[in-house]
Parts: C-alpha cells; sequence; structure tokens
C-alpha cells in the first residue's frame, strides 16, 4: 500500500489518528460536518497517491515558519506568554466543567493537521455506519463540495431539464414529467418509479473522466414506512432504449435493460426529506460512460426504483421542478481532464472483405468445386458474423458500399462524395451556419484526405426484355470484341445505379377443392417433370395476387361480455350515434375477452349501464376533438409545452392569426386541456396548489377560476358534457383509488358518478 495518505482522514474520535489499513471508524475532514467514507472509497483515494483527485480534497493551509534565529527575550516572553494561556484554561475548566475541552467540530477549511499517528488495527465493536456518502440537511440541503480539477481539466455539472424528469405509475399511460417529486416504492397496490435524462453532448468527445459523483436530494417521506423493509435502487438503463421520457410508459421504462447498477442499493433508514443520498461512480461504470461520450450517445436516461407492491412504503427525492422542490435536482458532478485538441472520429463499422469465387471455366472445374462444396458440410456451414460486416468485391461494383471494401482491400486513394455546391447566398449562409454549430457541439469535421477521389455513378444497361433481345446484344457485343477489342475494365470510382426489377404478376394455383383434386394435381405435376423437366423456379422478385379478405364486423360495444375476442375493424371518422353522449375511461376491472387487464369501458350517465368497449379509436378521436374547436375566424386548437421557466402550461393557438396565448399562467405545472362544446371555455389541471386541481378559463385568458379542492393528491382529467353545464374528471379522493367523478360547470354539485372497487381513470365524454 503507498505511503501516501489523505492528510484530512482521522478517526472519528480523534482526528489526529489513523489506522494503518481502511477502516469504518474513519472520518473525512475535508467536509462539514466530518464525511464517511466508504471503504473503497478509502482504498481508491484516502490511502493511495490518488488522493488528490478525490472530489472532497483540498489543499492544506501551509504553516507560517517561525524566524530561524530567535532574540533571547522574544523566547522568554513568549514562554510567559503561553504559561499564562495553559493557567487561563485551566481555570476555565474548573469554573465550567470538562465539556469546554471536548474537540470541537471544525467549521471551516481544514487547517493544517499535525503529524499523523498511525495506531493498530485492534478490534473494537462499534455500530456498522450506512454504507453510502449522505448529509442530514437542516434549511438548506449540503452541496457538493467543488472537486478541484486537474491542470487542464474543468469540473461540470449535469442536472436534467423539467422536460426530462418525472415518475410513473403502473396503470398509466404517460408520466408526470416536471412535477416536483421523485417517487420510488409502493402504496396501496401501486408501484411508482422515477427517471431523469442527463445531457452527454456538453462533454467534449474525447474527453477522460476522472471522477463522477451523483447526488439525489429527498423531498417528502410522509409514505416512507422504514420498518417495512424493502430497497431502493439508482440505475444507468442502456442507451437508445428509452430515447423520450415524454412519450415512455410505465412498462417499457420498468423492463428497460440496465447497463450499470449504482451500489449500493438504499434501506428506509437511508432516507429520510431534506436528506442528500451521494452515489460516486466505480471505475466500470465511469469507464463505460466515458465510452458512451465517446461513441456519440446524446443522453443517458437513470431510473429510480423502490421495493414491489408487496411491500406497502413510499419515498420522492427532489426533481428540482415544480412549486414543492426544493431547487435541488439530481445533479451528477464529473471531474474532467484535458479535452483534446481534435476530438477523435466517431466509430465506423467493422467489415472483411471476402474474395468474389470466380466464374469456372470449364464443367471439370464446376464438378470439382461442388465435390469441395459437399465435403465442407462435414464440419458445418460458415456462420456470418453478427458484428462484422461481409462485404464481397465484385468486378463492376453494385454499390458505394461494395466500392469502399475494394478501395480498402486494395489500398487505393478513398472516395468522397462532392458537396454540391450553393445555389445562392442564403444555402451558403446556411450551410457555414451549420458547420460552424457541427464543430461547437460535437466538433470539427474529419478532414478530407489529400488524394481522395469524387465517384462517378452511371446507368447500367437495361435488361433485356426477352431471349431474342439478350442473343443480339451477345451477336452486337462479340463483333465488338473481335474489331476492336475487349472493352477495358470500369475505372474503381465508378458506380453503377441499382437497376429495379420489374415484378412479375404470376396467378396464384387455385386451391384443390378436396383430396382427390390435389392426388390428380400431384399426379400431373410428376408427368410433366418426367416428360419436359422440371418448372422454371420463380424469380425472386415475382409477385403473387393474393385475394383481399373481407374483415368479419363486430359490435361497437359488448353488454353480454362474449369470450371470444372478435377481429377489429378500421376506425371510422366520426363518433358513431350509439356512443354520444357517453363516458369513455379506462379501469383495471377484468375485461371479458383479455382477462385482468387494462381496458376501455363506456358508462352511460343517464341509466348507469356500463359497457366494454372493444376498439380504441371511438376514445382517441374524442381525445383529440377536446383539443381543437372553430372559431369565426379559423381554427383554434389547445396545446401544453414549458414556458420560459421550463414549467409546461396550456397555450392557445389562434391559426387565423399566428397568436399563442398562456391560459394557465401558473406557478406549477398544467396540463390536460378540454374545450367546453361552444369552445368559450377551456378546462384543465394546475399543480399550483401542491395537488393536482382542475380549473377552468376563457379562451381569451380571462376569468381563471379553480373548481376543485381537496387534500388528495389526483383531481385531474376534465371533459365537458356535451350542453357544456357539467364537467367529468377522476379523482383518488376519499379511497385512494382513481374513481369517476362529475360536477357542474361552476365547480358545484362534486359528486362520484361510478361506484368500483377498480381504478377508474381518464374520462371522455363524447359529443
Amino acid at each position: 500500500m503507498s505511503t501516501s495518505i489523505c492528510p484530512h482522514l482521522g478517526l472519528s474520535g480523534d482526528r489526529t489518528l489513523l489506522r494503518s489499513g481502511p477502516d469504518e471508524r474513519h472520518r473525512c475532514y475535508a467536509q462539514t460536518p466530518p464525511g464517511e467514507p466508504e471503504l473503497k472509497h478509502q482504498e481508491w483515494f484516502c490511502f493511495s497517491s490518488d488522493h488528490v483527485r478525490c472530489q472532497f480534497y483540498v489543499a492544506p493551509t501551509e504553516p507560517v515558519a517561525d524566524a530561524e534565529v530567535a532574540e533571547p527575550g522574544r523566547a522568554l516572553g513568549r514562554m510567559v506568554y503561553l504559561i499564562a494561556i495553559v493557567a487561563a484554561v485551566a481555570i476555565i475548566a474548573t469554573v465550567y466543567g470538562r465539556s469546554l475541552l471536548s474537540a470541537p467540530v471544525p467549521s471551516g477549511p481544514a487547517p493544517e493537521l499535525p503529524a499523523t499517528v498511525l495506531v493498530d488495527d485492534s478490534p473494537t465493536p462499534e455500530p456498522t455506519p450506512t454504507l453510502i456518502e449522505t448529509a442530514t440537511l437542516s434549511a438548506e440541503p449540503t452541496r457538493f463540495t467543488t472537486p478541484t480539477p486537474e491542470e487542464g481539466g474543468r469540473i461540470l455539472s449535469l442536472k436534467p431539464s423539467a422536460a426530462d424528469v418525472g415518475w410513473w405509475a403502473n396503470g398509466e399511460t404517460r408520466g408526470h414529467l416536471g412535477d416536483s417529486f421523485l417517487y420510488g416504492g409502493s402504496f396501496e397496490g401501486q408501484t411508482f418509479i422515477s427517471a431523469f435524462n442527463l445531457d452527454l453532448s456538453r462533454i467534449p468527445r474525447g474527453t477522460p473522466l476522472r471522477s463522477a459523483t451523483l447526488r439525489l436530494t429527498g423531498l417528502d417521506d410522509e409514505r416512507l414506512m422504514s420498518e417495512a423493509g424493502g430497497a431502493w435502487s439508482v440505475e444507468i438503463l442502456a442507451p437508445d432504449d428509452i430515447a423520450e421520457l415524454g412519450k415512455a410508459d410505465f412498462q417499457s421504462l420498468f423492463n428497460a435493460p440496465v447497463a450499470a447498477t449504482l451500489l449500493p442499493a438504499l434501506s428506509g433508514v437511508d432516507l429520510a426529506a431534506n436528506k442528500a443520498n451521494l452515489w460516486t461512480l466505480d471505475p466500470s461504470t465511469l469507464a463505460w460512460l466515458q465510452q458512451q461520450v465517446l461513441d456519440g450517445v446524446s443522453a443517458v436516461t437513470i431510473r429510480i426504483s423502490g421495493p414491489s407492491s408487496d411491500v406497502e412504503t413510499l419515498f420522492s427525492w427532489d426533481s428540482g421542478a415544480g412549486p414543492s422542490s426544493l431547487g435541488e435536482a439530481p445533479e451528477l458532478v464529473l471531474a474532467l481532464g484535458p479535452s483534446p485538441a481534435t476530438p477523435p472520429p466517431l466509430p465506423t463499422e467493422a467489415f472483411i472483405v471476402a474474395t468474389l469465387t470466380p466464374t469456372p471455366e470449364n464443367v471439370l472445374t464446376v464438378a470439382a468445386q461442388l465435390l469441395t462444396a459437399t465435403a465442407s458440410t462435414t464440419t458445418g456451414t460458415p456462420v456470418a458474423s453478427a458484428i462484422i460486416v461481409v462485404a464481397t468485391p465484385t468486378p463492376t461494383p453494385e454499390n458505394q458500399a461494395t466500392t469502399e471494401a475494394i478501395i480498402r482491400f486494395e489500398g487505393l486513394p478513398p472516395l468522397v462524395i462532392d458537396t454540391p455546391t450553393p445555389e445562392n447566398l442564403a444555402t451558403a449562409t446556411a450551410n457555414a451556419l451549420l458547420a460552424t454549430a457541427i464543430a461547437l457541439t460535437t466538433g470539427t469535421f474529419t478532414p478530407i484526405p489529400i488524394n481522395a477521389i469524387t465517384p462517378v455513378i452511371i446507368t447500367p444497361t437495361p435488361q433485356p426484355e426477352n431471349a431474342a433481345t439478350a442473343a443480339v446484344m451477345a451477336f452486337t457485343a462479340t463483333a465488338q470484341a473481335q474489331s476492336a477489342g475487349t472493352a477495358p475494365p470500369l475505372p474503381y470510382n465508378i458506380l453503377v445505379a441499382t437497376v429495379t426489377p420489374r415484378p412479375i404478376l404470376i396467378t396464384p394455383t387455385s386451391r384443390p377443392s378436396n383430396a382427390a383434386t390435389a392426388t390428380e394435381i400431384a399426379a400431373q405435376a410428376t408427368v410433366i417433370a418426367l416428360t419436359t423437366g422440371t418448372y422454371t423456379p420463380i424469380p425472386t422478385y415475382a409477385v403473387t395476387p393474393t385475394t383481399t379478405p373481407r374483415p368479419t364486423a363486430i359490435p361497437l360495444l359488448i353488454y353480454n361480455f362474449p369470450t371470444v375476442a372478435p377481429t377489429p375493424t378500421s376506425p371510422a371518422r366520426n363518433i358513431p350515434n350509439s356512443l354520444r353522449g357517453k363516458i369513455l375511461f379506462f379501469s383495471n376491472r377484468p375485461m371479458p375477452v383479455m382477462g385482468d387487464k387494462t381496458g376501455l369501458w363506456a358508462l352511460d350517465p343517464t341509466d348507469g349501464s356500463l359497457a366494454y368497449v372493444t376498439q380504441t379509436w371511438p376514445y382517441e378521436l374524442g381525445q383529440s376533438q377536446e383539443l381543437l374547436r372553430q372559431a369565426p375566424q379559423g381554427q383554434l386548437s389547445l396545446s401544453v409545452q414549458p414556458n420560459p421557466q421550463r414549467v409546461l402550461q396550456v397555450y392557445l393557438t389562434d391559426h387565423a392569426y399566428g397568436a399563442l396565448i398562456d391560459l394557465s399562467q401558473s406557478q406549477g405545472m398544467s396540463y390536460d386541456a378540454a374545450f367546453s362544446p361552444d369552445g368559450s371555455r377551456v378546462a384543465y389541471v394546475s399543480t399550483e396548489p401542491g395537488n393536482d386541481e382542475v380549473y377552468v378559463v376563457d379562451r381569451d385568458g380571462s376569468n381563471r377560476q379553480r373548481l376543485t379542492f381537496n387534500n388528495w393528491e389526483w383531481d385531474k382529467h376534465p371533459s365537458w358534457s356535451p350542453d357544456g353545464n357539467q364537467i367529468v374528471f377522476h379523482s383518488n379522493r376519499d379511497t385512494g383509488r382513481r374513481q369517476i367523478w362529475v360536477m357542474n360547470a361552476d365547480g358545484g354539485g362534486q359528486r362520484r358518478l361510478l361506484e368500483s372497487p377498480y381504478d377508474d381513470y381518464a374520462p371522455v365524454w363524447l359529443k
């Protein structure tokens, strides 16, 4: 082990003492309050010469040296001064007690430590500390101690935007992006997970990553049941599996494969509101992240999951967005090394060039090749590589990829597609701006080799339409070869355009009506094969027409609940009369044809009758109609998009004038917008009060009114009745389950419309 030890390391009781190796009683006095470094962290940093690269390391203050020669009188004065100080301390200790002599907790930068004293590793029974570095917060959460970058390097902090952080619950088809809470765990039978994206494009490609630490800050522990057990984990997902969190549902995010798991996992005792949890990426995870940057991956997704539904406990971290946030967004702090002057080229696809088998010159050569191929079957057929592309050069390359393979194989100058000259000044300016943006974000282009050659594309000779044409072409080519010699081979930079073969239409053979007819057809085909030879194989580009099957018509509503799933038909353009005035909603109640899965149901508010809906297009059509209305001047539409503060709001677009109006103007997130039937008012949901509540507003942004007031989380997904006098929505008030509720357009007369032991949600009142 290296003798270079971090000067800020000491025991919890006495910072001047130090164990000779990693020990759980060690404390890091470079932090305030002193941190509890993990054993692995001590091994990798504290007890090695690499301790200067630790993100908590700060250089000790240099002591002020005494004068080289001290005068006797000054030395005697200092001695008297020291004796007086010691006497004063003794008097104070006698009066106020020994408590004043206990070692204080350092509150500022760590001073120069005295000579380190190594003690033996005698076992002392002490409680095992939490493996993860945590800090208990008071008024404001403790932030990272900024690491000291190496020379030429820098420190980079990555945080998600409001549109790239949120939580999901099972049974819901979309996430809650921009909300203040990052839930993990289970509550009342529902499972909650959270995720956020971090932008990797800010890291210059080729830059080494020295260290990385992730921080999450607790926000809400009201439903945390520490005694229930269970574990919370933080995982980095494989790239490209979740491209956009806004389009991800719970199941796809829950099942996404994991690229790296950050250790250790947390238990309930590690979690609390206003408590920061820190993870330091181990060397293998750090190397994986560095490779993602090198491969040009633009973002990485981090998922938070908690105990499954069999453990009733729920915890929330701070997302950094929304009205309830303390501003402590998830943060990944990276210590970067020096960036290269020129970013490395992006990885290219590897390939192997397979030499083309020449055409046999005679029948004997063909026979020998067949015997060789037959003998090779004793060892099995060749296995194609799933990673390396095999390119076979042909005498006349069929495409540019084959040409490039030949060039690399023969060591010829590379081919570069010529950039066309801009047709005007505006195009030239746009090209220049694009090149500048690419250079600033991903690095400059790889310079073109000075010996590069521009390819030439030629049109191939058309394929003969019949045997007579092919014979004439062959005679012509033979005569030309005899008189002027054979044509020289085409240069390697000639690319022959691929010909799209003209498909051959073949009438399908009718299916025999019975076994006797099938036997007769087989006997006739055998006779033809024995007398005139086998049939000519059908070309690969032949097309066989097939009859269009007639779809089986199914009812749109099922009241008797049959047990056989009918075949769906194509959606209609309009809401059918049988569904007008009914409320469509999703529910996890048992479905008549699919079992215990989420399905679509229709409720008749006049008599309370319930029907299972076999097709989802009426719901999708009704949902889209909620966002569009016709105005005297043109069309109006609603949308949800982030405002300048990156908080999602409801906007109205007047397409006649191109006007964009912020209808919600809320400090919290707003969504679930729906037009009234006459288009004069808009209902929407806002999180400004702390819960999800239903509001209405005039379409010009005036007369904003809150309609729901409750202590539960969710009143959402409003939809107007056809006459505009009522609004249906779902709420988890009273029962904790999502239920269908209805109220008057002014918020009065709120009542549960459907008594249900299931989750019923996302209603749409069809008009």
